[in-house]
């Protein structure tokens, strides 16, 4: 089976919401202004109460309250915003609270935007959140979107990938391949370019696992590759069985592939920082996600269905060991 044929096997994939449709367009337009890209929000109040609990929360760190969407983007600002809103209403209208047989909502959401505040802390570390900034957090918050569908639409095949990355070492992607024929990432960038995604965007969640392959923009895609690992060495990943990376192997070579397309190189040194610096903003993550999702329950899922235990992928793992280990 390859992704064209997944897709069609999908008869019920949901549309794009209208709401994140017209913000979309709106935004992709040389006409665009605050009061259409706000009218257009406050006409979706879940989004509306979304946008403004991010906007308020520790997340941003401002010390006045922010109480509409308008002051919302000349605070934040438009691309901002943008991103928020394409975030959340793809969470509203995919992610849903029963989204597949192992899925957590919660534990999907704590692990996405986590990643997208791991890839805005390396970006600003080079410079490239003035530039790339947004997209790459937003790539940040949607880039295990296939992974929801292969769950949602294939339980009986995506069984077969967490139990395969539960009595193996392989990784989820290279599961996925095996069971699949293609990954999350292939997947989910198909479906990102059926919604009509802005190409940048399609292109930074389809290659956030391989970066040397992209079109363009690669060293930066290698920033959300790179705090995607990371997030995993923090034990949040979207299912409990997905194991720690091989931090000395995998780091290595998104590193090399960020110095040959930004001619920067990510340290071990700043990699380490960086983490210390991520692992601070999980209690953050976590309370956010409570606000944002109330009626979720926060445990995550612990067995298989067939009464085998995931493995705890909790622990801290020592960054300084796995990159200096020869």
């Amino acid at each position: 089976m390859n992704v064209d044929e997944a897709i069609a096997k999908i008869e019920d994939i949901p549309t794009l919401p209208t709401t994140l449709a017209e913000v979309l367009r709106t935004t992709s337009s040389e006409n665009g202004s605050v009061k259409e890209l706000s009218q257009i929000i406050y006409s979706d109040q879940s989004l509306t109460t979304k946008i403004l609990k991010m906007a308020n929360s520790s997340f941003y760190g401002f010390v006045h309250q922010i109480r509409s969407v308008d002051r919302a983007i000349v605070i934040l600002g438009f691309d901002e915003v943008r991103a928020i809103a394409i975030a959340v209403s793809i969470f509203d209208s995919v992610y849903l609270r029963k989204g597949g047989v192992y899925y957590s909502r919660i534990r999907s959401w704590n692990h996405s935007l986590l990643c997208a505040l791991g890839t805005r802390l390396l970006a600003g570390i080079f410079g490239k959140s003035k530039n790339l900034g947004p997209e790459l957090f937003v790539g940040g918050l949607i880039h295990d979107i296939g992974k929801v569908f292969m769950d949602r639409y294939f339980p009986e095949s995506f069984v077969k990938v967490l139990e395969l990355v539960e009595e193996t070492s392989l990784t989820m992607e290279s599961a996925e391949r095996e069971v699949f024929g293609f990954d999350h990432a292939l997947l989910a960038g198909a479906l990102l370019r059926k919604w009509k995604f802005p190409e940048q965007l399609t292109d930074i969640v389809m290659y956030h696992h391989h970066p040397e392959l992209a079109r363009a923009n690669k060293g930066r895609i290698a920033l959300i590759c790179m705090a995607d690992l990371m997030c995993h060495q923090l034990g949040y990943s979207t299912y409990t069985c997905e194991p720690r990376p091989s931090l000395r192997e995998s780091f290595r070579s998104k590193m090399l592939t960020l110095a040959q397309n930004e001619g920067e190189l990510l340290t071990p040194r700043i990699l380490i920082a960086s983490l210390r610096k991520l692992k601070e903003r999980t209690a953050e993550v976590d309370h956010l996600s409570r606000s944002l999702f109330p009626h979720e329950c926060p445990e995550y899922p612990e067995h298989h269905a067939n009464g085998k235990k995931l493995r705890d992928a909790t622990k801290e793992a020592s960054l300084e060991k796995g990159l200096a280990s020869p």
